[in-house]
């Protein structure tokens, strides 16, 4: 499939949620706050309220999708990656033969984020932002699940299993 100029970044996000290939040494992001308490995956996620504005971690997600979004929407039609809408089916089927029982609580959180990072690839490539780091953190066996200090400013929390090497 053809998805626009950065067509290979994007196939890598497939490929990823096709295999969720990951545990690759000495790449963990050092600009994240980690936690090695599976239990605590929850709370961060689904519970914390982060800030002054008490955003959630799907808040503070949906705000950053919406900076690429509103990128997106201003390229000319030319311009503009195709077949994105396909992401999300491709992304979830693949995921869906990969994903651990201890994770499948959060699948379809996964889903959307390696949709987004998708997403985000198609406009900015390999561009440094929020969704380039989440694609990383998932890349090296972390997950991605709540955000520490006043949202925008801050780092992404990632729980990663103890026996990864940080």
């Amino acid at each position: 499939m053809k998805y626009g100029a950065y067509s290979d970044l994007i196939k890598e996000v497939i490929d990823f949620s096709n295999t969720m290939d990951s545990h690759k040494k000495g790449s963990i992001p050092k600009d994240i706050f980690v936690i090695n308490e599976f239990e605590k995956i929850e709370d961060f996620a689904f519970e914390k309220l982060y800030g002054e504005d008490e955003y959630t971690w799907s808040d503070i997600r949906q705000l950053e999708m919406s900076k690429v979004k509103g990128k997106l929407y201003r390229l000319r039609d030319d311009e503009k990656p195709k077949e994105l809408d396909l992401l999300l089916d491709i992304i979830s089927e693949g995921l869906r033969r990969h994903i651990t029982d201890s994770y499948s609580k959060f699948f379809e959180s996964v889903v959307v984020d390696l949709k987004n990072c998708a997403v985000n690839r198609s406009v900015n490539g390999r561009a440094i932002n929020f969704y380039e780091k989440m694609f990383k953190i998932y890349q090296t066996g972390g997950f991605p699940c709540g955000w520490d200090g006043e949202y925008p400013e801050g780092r992404i929390v990632a729980y990663y299993p103890k026996e990864v090497d940080l």
